[in-house]
């Protein structure tokens, strides 16, 4: 399940630290050649995406701190459900098309190889390195659709207010999966041999479909998906800072007067 996952990866995990190198920013080019404005076009492209994606799973950790999905109102926990997915859905988005563009650069790299093999190998490493922080960024909003499709699971998995009236009806519980219903409870099976005369155990096991006692709410699990997703932002930001130290070898040219 994701949240157990989650618990466990934030107390066994401790959160590195990024290193004191650049920030990674969009790369201003004063050389108008084709082939400049196609790799300056399409660093630009990857940076952007992963500087907004930062954004993205900013507001996702926030979102996840703040919102309430127990509070019996089933508007609401519809609501933020699909808030949560919608983030999930943009920022998946933005990562794959990020990764899109570092895919053309490392190409682009390879294409470099012959003609200047110090500038193709800095290309290659920003493009691997940026490639890794959108990478990161992907998994974050994976987990995070992996989250809202335990729930979802979990929601179906429960009666709803109909269902529980039908069930009292028929079974005299609101709930047959988690109680035993009223027509089995008198029966009682005699023992036989050394127990005969004494009522056996009661052999009604209901199935278990996501009706576990004690279990975490879907509140509680968001908290925990914040804390996980939070601890991981200093990995990407290391991997956006290293792909800053290879901006100047890898479009050096394009910068030079």
């Amino acid at each position: 399940m994701f949240g157990p996952i989650l618990v466990v990866a934030i107390m066994t995990a401790p959160a590195p630290q990024p290193s004191a190198t650049p920030a990674l920013k969009t790369i201003a080019s004063v050389r108008a050649s084709s082939r400049c404005a196609e790799m300056i076009t399409h660093a630009n492209s990857a940076i952007g995406t992963a500087l907004d994606n930062d954004a993205v799973v900013s507001k996702t950790i926030t979102t996840l701190r703040l919102i309430n999905l127990d509070d019996g109102n089933p508007i609401n926990r519809h609501k933020g459900f699909s808030a949560l997915g919608d983030l999930a859905k943009k920022l998946m988005q933005q990562a794959r098309s990020g990764d899109d563009e570092v895919k053309r650069l490392r190409k682009l790299a390879a294409s470099e190889k012959t003609s200047n093999a110090d500038e193709a190998k800095e290309i290659k490493d920003f493009a691997d390195e940026l490639g890794g922080a959108l990478w990161r960024q992907q998994k974050i909003a994976r987990d995070l659709n992996g989250y809202l499709a335990y729930e979802d699971f979990h929601d179906m998995a429960q009666w709803d207010e109909s269902q529980q009236a039908m069930n009292r009806a028929a079974f005299g519980v609101p709930d047959p999966l988690t109680e035993m219903p009223d027509g089995m409870r008198g029966r009682q099976v005699v023992g036989s041999g050394p127990n005969a005369g004494e009522p056996a155990p009661s052999m009604y096991l209901p199935p278990h479909l996501g009706h576990e006692l004690n279990q975490p709410t879907a509140t509680q699990y968001a908290r925990a998906a914040a804390d996980d997703f939070e601890s991981r932002i200093p990995d990407i930001v290391m991997d956006e800072n290293h792909a800053a130290t290879h901006v100047d070898g890898a479009f050096s040219r394009c910068n030079s007067q």
